[in-house]
């Protein structure tokens, strides 16, 4: 457990950081972009996510979880790595170029001045695609060797700290959007050789070919293992995006200028919980393939209850605080009134999400890896059907509900699976502490009088929270993690 604690606080202070630099990105982002540019904008980054997780043909996890049995210094490694970095790699080649089919058809979907974006810029689809696939290749590759952290850097600092400049340029009249898009999408180079780098610095990251290591059928296997998680993440990626994309369609690039800084925001509170995961899953699959169900259970229990720990502290955050964050946009810049119920219906669905714990990627690395698919794939033709619906019927709001719906569904399918085939389950009663110190310190927060501004509000009512939060579940010792990190802190000077 020590090692996932140390990548969880090194990913979680990373993702922090980059929190920080996002909530920046969303504030330059509706005070310099039209709501269409920005809309686009969106669209542009989802489309290219989701295809990215198709063209990358599950590689980045078969590398997580199959990595484990080919360590630094086996002589299996360099096969496996050539094998698992050539697949996908001609597989988003040609994932790229089939984008080129879609392009007579652009005219069908959306309106002439969407439209007009869309094929001007079409090009950049495929290239985005591209490069998000070798840099998810790279993150699947350091993930397996416990470096989240850096994994992190990467996406969460480095990227952003490049789109800030570019957002700057642009506000200031340096480069066009036409060069923002343009070099927005080019200097992605800039965190894939970043990890290049870090992974020659760990050791292990060589190539090379011995046709003997492998048979045909343990090729396949590898093949049919990524390939049925790529159906998975493009078909759970596609859950949480096919809202902008119907919302593109239906609605205009306007609206999903709206609806982008709202999933922003969430996806910012989203991410420290998803490094606690990711640092999570080779302990996981190591305790898996050595056959200790009881070291994984416990491993699995007192990830999740930090996980939880953090979900609350995040939903309550938000709703405290919600007020401010509206009031704060508008002073941004106007259009942007219907944030406030967004955020809100979002997290709820984004609450549930991360207290059910990491059901998702634990079920990923055992022999029941296929329900995550069969599963997907149910509540992707669910969600598809609620959004369309509910687009039309509510606009913005109908997304959201759908979005958090969907969620909802998904986890409850997925906490029954594994409670089902292996006795495991993320909730104790440690877990209604939890909710009880949230709701308490939650509550506290927000019955404070408002003071002087939106901005000196809400640091101050953040920090009234986050104390009496910290100091409730260090005195209940709810989770042996926050008490030794308050002990280290309090005595050492140091966090672990």
């Amino acid at each position: 457990m020590g090692i996932v604690v140390r990548q969880s606080i090194k990913s979680v202070a990373v993702t922090l950081g980059g929190a920080l630099l996002g909530a920046l990105i969303a504030v330059l982002s509706t005070r310099f972009f039209p709501q269409d540019q920005f809309g686009f904008r969106e669209t542009l980054i989802k489309a290219s996510t989701w295809v990215t997780y198709l063209a990358n043909f599950g590689f980045g996890a078969a590398l997580v979880i199959n990595a484990q049995k080919y360590p630094p210094g086996h002589p299996s490694r360099p096969t496996f790595l050539t094998l698992t970095a050539l697949i996908p790699f001609a597989i988003s080649l040609l994932t790229c170029a089939a984008f080129f089919i879609l392009y007579p058809f652009i005219d069908d979907f959306y309106s002439p001045a969407d439209a007009a974006y869309v094929k001007e810029f079409f090009p950049l689809f495929p290239i985005l695609t591209l490069l998000c696939s070798g840099i998810l290749w790279m993150e699947g590759y350091l993930q397996s060797l416990h470096k989240t952290a850096l994994q992190s850097f990467g996406r969460e600092i480095l990227a952003r700290i490049i789109y800030i400049t570019l957002i700057l340029l642009f506000g200031f009249h340096v480069i066009n959007f036409s060069g923002f898009l343009w070099l927005y999408v080019i200097f992605y180079l800039v965190p894939f050789l970043f990890l290049i780098i870090m992974a020659k610095r760990s050791g292990g990251f060589a190539f090379g070919y011995e046709k003997h290591l492998f048979s045909v059928k343990e090729i396949k296997e590898i093949i049919r293992f990524a390939g049925y998680h790529m159906l998975t993440e493009a078909s759970t990626v596609l859950i949480a995006t096919v809202d902008v994309f119907i919302m593109g369609m239906l609605l205009g690039f306007d609206k999903v200028a709206i609806y982008g800084i709202a999933t922003l925001a969430v996806s910012l509170l989203r991410n420290p919980t998803r490094m606690i995961g990711k640092a999570a899953i080779p302990t996981f699959t190591k305790s898996y393939n050595n056959g200790d169900l009881k070291g994984l259970r416990e491993l699995y229990q007192r990830s999740s209850l930090n996980m939880q720990i953090i979900a609350v502290a995040m939903f309550a955050l938000v709703y405290i605080n919600i007020d401010n964050i509206q009031e704060i946009m508008a002073l941004i810049k106007g259009g942007y009134n219907e944030i406030k119920p967004l955020i809100m219906i979002l997290m709820v669905g984004q609450l549930f999400d991360m207290v059910s714990g990491f059901n998702y990627e634990l079920i990923g690395l055992t022999k029941y890896y296929r329900f995550n698919f069969w599963i997907a794939i149910w509540l992707l033709a669910f969600v598809l059907l609620l959004d369309y619906f509910m687009i039309k019927s509510n606009g913005l709001l109908g997304a959201a509900w759908a979005v958090t719906i969907g969620l909802i569904a998904f986890n409850i399918a997925k906490s029954w699976f594994l409670w089902k085939k292996m006795k495991l389950q993320p909730f104790a009663i440690a877990t209604l502490k939890i909710f009880a110190i949230g709701a308490v310190a939650g509550i506290i927060s927000w019955i404070l009088p408002y003071m002087f501004n939106a901005f000196i509000d809400g640091i101050i009512r953040s920090s009234v929270f986050g104390l009496l939060f910290w100091y409730l579940l260090f005195i209940t010792k709810v989770s042996s993690e926050v008490n030794e990190i308050t002990h280290n802190i309090i005595h050492k000077r140091r966090l672990y």
